[in-house]
């Protein structure tokens, strides 16, 4: 008896492979902004670990160089320019809202003058063009003619800025997106007679964006950074990302 063997190629179908195809689409439209975040986020935390460890050195030089400490409360707001200069040498800044060339060599400028040499084309974000980690929009006292122009751009595509005498900000990527607090945008305070950036100046903790209160600012303190940088304002995850 002779057996016959009908031999069948099995196979999806085209409306099998379009619907395969679209689930992929959709799982992959899902995950893929959560997977690119998490991905930047991680770049941005090292690179906000680096940038506070080069300030922290910038500090000691200058506080060498100069025969003395920094000292920012002592100097007051007015004289903030021929310090800020100072540390911008040391970071080797490619460009700043002030003309440090100029500053460096007259301490007599100061901030409250209206003739103190400047660059208006390098400054802070401007007011509503970066925000918190909840989405609100921010801003800085005297907007980007203020402590704006006390910004620095570094060589490695970081932006700097002094703030409200002893506060430093770090946009880690620069004018680059997405400009959010506690993403790619950082804080710490310089303290007096002090080399290393502190997040607290006091026990009851202190105003990020203090001098741009009621509006801009939020208060961090020893017990709620945490809670802030996860479901907050984001300015909390500075002091974790260093403390951690």
């Amino acid at each position: 008896m002779k057996h016959h063997f009908i031999c069948r190629k099995f196979g999806f179908t085209l409306a099998e492979v379009l619907i395969t195809l679209g689930i992929i689409g959709v799982v992959a439209a899902l995950t893929l902004p959560s997977v690119i975040t998490k991905t930047q986020d991680r770049q941005f935390k090292a690179m906000f670990k680096k940038q506070y460890s080069v300030i922290a050195q910038a500090l000691q030089m200058v506080s060498v160089k100069e025969g003395q400490n920094i000292n920012p409360q002592e100097y007051g707001w007015e004289k903030m320019i021929y310090y800020v200069c100072k540390i911008g040498e040391q970071l080797k800044a490619v460009d700043s809202g002030l003309k440090c060339n100029e500053i460096s060599n007259n301490a007599d400028y100061t901030l409250s003058s209206s003739n103190f040499p400047k660059n208006e084309d390098i400054h802070w974000h401007a007011t509503n063009e970066w925000f918190d980690k909840t989405g609100k929009p921010l801003g800085l006292n005297g907007g980007t003619k203020g402590y704006g122009l006390l910004t620095f751009l570094l060589p490695d595509g970081a932006m700097i800025n002094f703030n409200c005498t002893h506060e430093v900000f770090i946009d880690v990527n620069g004018y680059k997106k997405p400009n959010t607090v506690g993403r790619d945008i950082f804080y710490f305070f310089i303290k007096d007679n002090q080399f290393a950036p502190v997040f607290w100046t006091n026990d009851t903790g202190n105003s990020a964006n203090g001098c741009s209160c009621p509006n801009y600012c939020t208060l961090i303190t020893r017990d709620n950074y945490k809670e802030d940088c996860e479901t907050g304002s984001g300015w909390g995850c500075s002091p974790l990302y260093i403390m951690e």
